[in-house]
């Protein structure tokens, strides 16, 4: 686990510890976040170099030499899982959306693009 990844992990048990000392039953936004930062997978090096004592890089390879001066690069960014609209975010965008109960194709239109930008702005954050 990286030094990060153990930070998060300290800071998350501290404001559980916190939350149960003051008898609070809902977690707070930043336990909320750590705990979704700590379900990400690790990033992981696809190549490594060498870094000599002047800040000189070179030895570009795609493996890793335990005891060398070493930089890992080029780590992939992790993988997020697409999040849907559920029942209630599409009847909100249906409701703001319809100008009357009976849907015309102008109407399907203008639902069908509120519904991609509500899925944009939902799998961006």
């Amino acid at each position: 686990m990286s030094a990060l990844r153990t930070a998060a992990q300290q800071a998350l048990n501290s404001l559980r510890g916190y939350r149960r000392e003051i008898g609070c039953k809902q977690p707070c936004d930043a336990e909320r976040a750590l705990e979704a930062a700590l379900e990400q997978p690790e990033q992981e090096p696809v190549a490594w170099c060498d870094i000599e004592e002047d800040g000189t890089i070179h030895g570009l390879r795609y493996w890793s030499e335990p005891g060398r001066r070493e930089h890992a690069l080029y780590t992939h960014p992790p993988r997020r899982e697409w999040r849907g609209l559920d029942r209630d975010e599409t009847m909100h965008l249906m409701n703001d959306t319809a100008e009357n109960y009976w849907a015309d194709e102008a109407h399907i239109q203008r639902f069908a693009r509120a519904v991609e930008a509500a899925l944009k702005e939902k799998n961006h954050e």
